[in-house]
């Protein structure tokens, strides 16, 4: 039987793969365009006189500002992840 695994001499480190190409996240896959979403519907709400709608934009912000501090940790414990391997 063929072994299909290539064999590395003693003493040389095993080639590294290329990393993938970094892929522009869309603002609702992170922390900054969560935040940026909250502010205009904060916004929004400020000009509605009362109602339905601005309870609507209000909460609306809540949820994406809830969502910007959860990706604002996994951003956090992510790049100090990536720190710690770079030692």
């Amino acid at each position: 039987m063929i072994d299909p695994t290539p064999s590395i001499p003693a003493g040389e480190a095993a080639p590294r793969r290329p990393a993938p190409p970094r892929r522009r996240k869309k603002p609702e896959d992170t922390s900054q365009g969560c935040r940026a979403f909250a502010a205009a519907d904060l916004d929004r709400a400020a000009g509605i006189v009362g109602g339905h709608a601005r309870g609507r934009y209000e909460r609306s912000a809540a949820v994406w500002t809830a969502r910007a501090d959860l990706l604002a940790r996994l951003e956090a414990k992510t790049e100090a992840r990536l720190r710690g391997a770079g030692r």
